[in-house]
């Protein structure tokens, strides 16, 4: 393992100042990562085409970058090809791909920074899916826009793309929604849950496959807390801890053990002590009162994080932790927060949407240390280098810079210390 991580940093020299920052939230996308730190601000990794990380360029990052300079984001959700964001003061900010409006500054056009939507300072919740978008108010009005072509996932009656956000209907007592590329799910104030756009797998949970563009009531239960919308599939918890699923089950992403389509709402297992829950395009993943984090469906690339790719049609256990707070899936890859704020993540790399500095996907849960995350981007030591290369004992370290060296720290790519002792010998001059 030492040697390995030797040869490694001989490849790849990098300065990468050190902070004891954590993870206030993540949110995973199709290609990339989005997360803000608990001093508020703003990081991006993965994909970046379109500039959908907001760093101002299209070059895909392996490693977390932060966004701007401001230290005031408060809630962010990745989409497809784009992120929105909201900060403290209340303000919605986008950027990346702008093809069906999903950025609603009123324009078809990309940004690779964020830009502000609009000048409202009153909204409280969003929720960003491939090419569209919805969010809530802080007066419990429902506001969608983007792509809605075919589907009609924004709820507004109609099948055209809208480039603003508009307002879904005049209601104003919706507490929670969740975009999905098809269709769109959300719970009002009073516990009641809603759906629209498109239902051909099954996936409103009302005893039907017809599809709606505008907002229906699902069932007359009124005991809703969580309700996500994956690409095909729901899946919902009431407030007595049960956890229910719905829609289209190939893989086994509803948990209830087969690979049949189910068009009514039925609950998965028997537990009633299901916390939280995500969603991917394909899977399903939920974390119980104790902790402990489950998966399940579809398993591509270690989407499950159960160390295989063998998909599971039941919640399976991943791995034997009881510190899980938080879990949710992009497409093919999984990130999730421990009870410390630490990020874990697992999946589908191709573009370095883990973070880990690779391109290689995992099959089990990296875990990320709170106290060595990077402050910025590592950025290569002009005019440094290393050598011999590989090297077993001794390594030499040339610079052309005037500063004197007093202290060398070594760090692995997923920020932790490699222990050893080091001793700095200086040629006499």
């Amino acid at each position: 393992m030492r040697q390995l991580l030797l040869k490694t940093l001989l490849f790849s020299l990098y300065g990468l100042s050190v902070t004891a920052q954590c993870w206030k939230s993540v949110s995973p996308g199709v290609y990339h990562t989005m997360g803000i730190r608990e001093d508020g601000t703003l990081w991006g990794w993965g994909g970046n085409a379109n500039g959908l990380l907001g760093d101002g360029t299209t070059i895909d990052k392996v490693f977390p970058v932060k966004i701007g300079i401001d230290a005031n984001w408060d809630m962010v959700s990745a989409g497809g090809s784009h992120s929105i964001a909201l900060k403290t003061d209340g303000t919605l900010w986008s950027w990346g791909y702008n093809g069906y409006g999903e950025l609603g500054d009123g324009t078809l056009t990309s940004k690779s920074m964020p830009i502000q939507v609009g000048t409202a300072n009153d909204w409280a919740m969003i929720s960003a899916t491939y090419w569209s978008n919805m969010a809530i108010k802080d007066d419990g009005t429902l506001w969608g826009w983007g792509h809605n072509v075919t589907y009609g996932q924004l709820g507004d009656g109609t099948l055209y793309n809208k480039n603003i956000p508009i307002q879904i209907g005049t209601d104003n007592n919706w507490e929670f929604v969740s975009a999905g590329s098809r269709h769109t799910v959300a719970i009002k104030k009073d516990g009641t849950l809603w759906m629209w756009g498109n239902n051909e797998h099954g996936e409103f949970g009302n005893g039907n496959n017809t599809s709606s563009i505008v907002p229906i009531q699902i069932g007359n239960d009124n005991d809703w807390a969580v309700a996500l919308s994956g690409e095909y599939h729901t899946v919902a918890l009431k407030q007595n801890g049960t956890l229910w699923s719905a829609g289209f089950n190939a893989d086994g992403r509803l948990g209830l053990g087969d690979d049949i389509d189910v068009n009514v709402l039925t609950q998965v297992g028997v537990d009633y002590d299901w916390q939280s829950i995500g969603i991917g395009k394909a899977n399903t993943v939920a974390i119980k009162q104790d902790g402990s984090l489950w998966a399940c469906g579809y398993n591509y690339n270690g989407l499950l994080g159960d160390g295989t790719n063998v998909e599971k049609k039941v919640l399976t256990r991943v791995g034997t932790g009881n510190d899980w707070i938080f879990a949710d899936t992009g497409e093919f890859h999984t990130v999730a927060l421990k009870g410390d704020q630490a990020m874990s993540a697992w999946g589908d790399n191709f573009y370095g949407q883990l973070g880990n500095g690779s391109h290689v996907p995992s099959f089990l849960p990296i875990n990320y240390s709170c106290t060595t995350l990077g402050t910025g981007s590592p950025d290569p030591l002009e005019d440094t280098y290393l050598f011999p290369n590989p090297a077993r004992d001794v390594l030499y370290l040339s610079s052309a810079s005037t500063n004197q060296i007093e202290a060398v720290a070594v760090f692995d790519i997923l920020g932790k210390k490699y222990q050893s002792s080091m001793r700095i010998n200086r040629p006499s001059t």
